[in-house]
């Protein structure tokens, strides 16, 4: 696999990653949830799988004989305690991303990317 494949399925990674986390906290259903993002039940439904196998192998509960020392799919987020941000991006889904100033250049061109990519932005 190519280094430009392998950066393509981390980011898609990171896309399905922060969808399913969204999902999670929002209290729709699937279908509700993928309608209103525009996104596909199926694609839905396969990352939350391939998601859900990937942390069970990296904290070493999953049953199968995977390698348990694979980085985990999720991207850790720090919530700031203030509510003001710098930068602050509206979504074509409605959603709003909130930037603090400390954020880093690298980090934002990525994250920007990955919603591009994904048509959300």
């Amino acid at each position: 696999m190519s280094s430009r494949q392998s950066s393509g399925n981390s980011e898609k990674r990171q896309f399905w990653g922060l969808a399913v986390e969204t999902w999670r906290s929002s209290g729709m259903s699937v279908r509700q949830f993928c309608t209103e993002e525009g996104l596909s039940e199926a694609a839905f439904y396969f990352w939350r799988r391939q998601l859900s196998r990937a942390a069970a192998q990296s904290d070493g509960t999953s049953s199968s004989d995977g390698p348990k020392d694979s980085p985990s799919p999720f991207i850790e987020i720090a919530f700031p305690e203030s509510h003001t941000a710098a930068l602050e991006l509206v979504l074509t889904s409605g959603n709003v991303l909130r930037i603090g100033a400390a954020a880093d250049g690298a980090v934002l061109n990525r994250v920007v990317a990955v919603l591009h990519e994904a048509g959300l932005c």
